[in-house]
């Protein structure tokens, strides 16, 4: 896979290697109408910017996840698991960005796709099918970086996912959001523990999904504010 490198950064450190190069090009186009095309007009570590934080968290201070790498642009199929995919090239879905980030402790690891469908209308129609409410399962097919801290990050360590809308209806951006969230230690299998244990097994389950959620919303705002919707 083609990639460049951005600079030689500690594993952890922002920014990391891309897989794609910086995208830094686009359609001249009115301020009114630049939402529906800021996945297209905005350089892709504005998309997915180095550090993610969800500061709409005033009562705890949220850890944060830095990005590891940006994934070349690809189609949806080739980015979303079977069954949302199918969903979403059915709502015009054309386009996935994707990128990975490692948490800052090192222990957690998640796929970010931004995903470019027909309308804001029928992103809205996947995210009723498959939005946080629904059974917690990976959304989006992780995305290794090769020398960073998500180098073994695979589809067998993935627990939880979600999707969901960014924008407002008054600028109707066409796109959704979707995540895949799971650990970088592949030594266990989180949430199977002994009979004994299961309560604790089901709530490290509970909290991937909770860290998805999280995660998800961190992102939707950081995009929201780079497209200006």
């Amino acid at each position: 896979m083609l990639f460049i490198a951005l600079g030689v950064l500690p594993l952890l450190a922002a920014g990391g290697l891309t897989f794609a190069s910086v995208r830094n090009h686009g359609i001249q186009i009115g301020n009114d109408a630049f939402a529906p095309v800021a996945w297209h007009n905005l350089r892709s570590d504005e998309v997915f910017p180095d550090f993610l934080r969800d500061t709409s968290m005033v009562e705890k201070q949220p850890q944060g996840w830095s990005r590891q790498g940006i994934a070349e642009e690809s189609d949806c199929p080739t980015a979303l698991t079977k069954e949302l995919a199918q969903i979403a090239v059915a709502q015009g879905c054309t386009t996935a960005l994707r990128a990975t980030y490692v948490d800052v402790g090192g222990e957690m690891a998640a796929t970010i796709a931004l995903c470019v469908v027909g309308s804001y209308e029928q992103a809205g129609a996947v995210v009723r099918q498959f939005g946080l409410g629904s059974a917690p399962k990976p959304m989006v097919y992780p995305v290794a970086v090769p020398g960073t801290a998500a180098a073994e990050w695979t589809g067998k360590l993935v627990y939880a996912g979600g999707t969901q809308q960014v924008g407002l209806p008054t600028n109707s951006p066409p796109y959704f959001v979707a995540i895949t969230v799971g650990p970088l230690d592949a030594r266990r299998q989180y949430g199977r523990l002994p009979d004994e244990w299961q309560l604790y097994g089901r709530s490290e389950r509970t909290t991937y999904q909770s860290v998805a959620g999280d995660l998800l919303g961190a992102f939707a705002r950081s995009f929201d504010q780079a497209a200006g919707s």
